[in-house]
Parts: C-alpha cells; sequence; structure tokens
C-alpha cells in the first residue's frame, strides 16, 4: 500500500504522510503511519478541549462581572425603564415605571451559566478531568456523555428529516431518522446545548436591545466553537478508521 492510496483518505495529515510519498509499505510500516497519526490526533484533541475550558471559563467570567455593580444600583442599567400609557396619549415622567433590573439579569445569567456549565462538563469528561458518572437503578447509562437523565429521552427522540430517499415508494414520505445513528451520540447532545443557547439573544434582538443581544450571545459562540471542534475531531477520527480499514485492502503490498 502506497501512501497515494492513504493520502485520498486523510487530507488533514498530509504532513504525516509527506514523508513517506511514493513508498510501497508492509503491514507493520502502514501500522506505523496509522498510529502516528492517532497519536498527532490525540494530542491536537487534547489541546483543542482544554482551550475550550478556557473560553467557557472567560464567559462565566464576563457574566458575572456586572453583578457588583447591579447589587450596589451603580450599573448603566440597574433599572429596567417602563412607560405605561395609551398609545392615542402623549407619555410624561409621571408615567414612567422603574423595575429593578437585577433579579431579571440574574435569572438570564443563571439559565446560560447552566448551560455553559453542562458543556464544561462534557468537555472536562471527555479530558478525563471528572469522575464517570454512576448509576443506580433503575437509571441505565446511555450514550449521550455526561447529559442528565432528564434530557436523554429528549436526544434519543431526536430525529432528522433526510433531503431524498431514493427507495422511497411514490407518494410516500421519507422515514425520519434517529439524529442520534447520523452523529455520534456526544456530538448530538452537544448540538442540543447549541440550539439551547439560541433563544435568549434572539428574544432579546427581537425586542430591538441590539447590544444586549450581542452580550447575551457570548454563550452562544462559544457552544458554536464547541460544536465545530468536536464535528472536526469526529471527522479526524473517523478518517483514521477509514485508513485502518483500508490498509487490508493491499495485502500485497
Amino acid at each position: 500500500m502506497s501512501t497515494s492510496e492513504l493520502r485520498r483518505k486523510a487530507g488533514a495529515n498530509e504532513q504525516v504522510l509527506s514523508q513517506y510519498d511514493e513508498q510501497v509499505m508492509d503491514e507493520q510500516e502502514q501500522e506505523q503511519v496509522i498510529d502516528s497519526i492517532r497519536e498527532s490526533n490525540e494530542k491536537s484533541n487534547y489541546w483543542y478541549r482544554a482551550a475550550l475550558l478556557v473560553i467557557y471559563a472567560l464567559i462565566a467570567v464576563l457574566y458575572l462581572t456586572p453583578v457588583p455593580a447591579y447589587i450596589l444600583g451603580k450599573h448603566p442599567k440597574s433599572h429596567v425603564t417602563l412607560l405605561f400609557v395609551h398609545h392615542e396619549m402623549v407619555g410624561t415622567v409621571d408615567d414612567l415605571t422603574y423595575l429593578p433590573a437585577f433579579p431579571i439579569y440574574a435569572v438570564v445569567v443563571s439559565i446560560l451559566l447552566f448551560l455553559i456549565w453542562l458543556a464544561s462538563y462534557e468537555v472536562a469528561d471527555q479530558l478525563r478531568l471528572v469522575k464517570p458518572q454512576e448509576f443506580s437503578f433503575p437509571r441505565q447509562p446511555h450514550p449521550f456523555g455526561t447529559a442528565p437523565w432528564w434530557i436523554v429521552p429528549v436526544l434519543r427522540d431526536l430525529r432528522l428529516q433526510p433531503s431524498k430517499n431514493l427507495s422511497m415508494e411514490k407518494g410516500k414520505a421519507p422515514e425520519k431518522q434517529v439524529l442520534s445513528k447520523v452523529l455520534p451520540p456526544r456530538l448530538t447532545y452537544v448540538g442540543f446545548l447549541w440550539v439551547c443557547t439560541w433563544p435568549i439573544p434572539l428574544m432579546t434582538f427581537g425586542l430591538g436591545a441590539f447590544d444586549d443581544a450581542l452580550w447575551w450571545s457570548f454563550a452562544f459562540m462559544g457552544v458554536t466553537i464547541h460544536l465545530l471542534v468536536e464535528y472536526w475531531i469526529y471527522k479526524a477520527d473517523r478518517e483514521a478508521i477509514g485508513l485502518s480499514g483500508l490498509r487490508y485492502n493491499y495485502k500485497g503490498a
């Protein structure tokens, strides 16, 4: 088996494969190349995931920094101003109602920090920084990583609508596929957390508070990076598995 065949299967590992360009290798040499690719992937994966933990920590600190100013009432947005007056009338200062903004901020931040904690815990588990989950009867282990047990039924029920189905009978709707069978279950869980970060910035944007929408979108950005990193890792691992299977097709090398 020459590296020209390997090259077509591992575009992300060109530097490693270029060392053996156009060389015919026996099975032991092939295994050494594949092992070196896997080792390189594992090192890269570790640093990518460690960087994700740093990103999540920075986002958490960012969301907590305004809390002292809110408590002391010194934050520019310490109060929410509402104008309760009929639209046909001209409102005055007496019609303004001031509501404390800190309880609202605390509720929204708690939701986003909870999602960030779930995503961070998933990363820490893949880095083996936390103790594996233990399940007591009747709960059973599941393939969705560190997903809480009450989220698992939702993850199992997620379906993917195929764009087309060549074997579909005329007039029959295509059957939806279970998402966790199309993508890795842990990646499905991260994708679920990603979707959960949408509503708050979208609703804030819809209310016209564009600067606040940007503020609340940091959690969305962090989980987006997490999702992309995990997908890249999944693709790299799949390519390495493909190389391992390709090795046995060239026993005469």
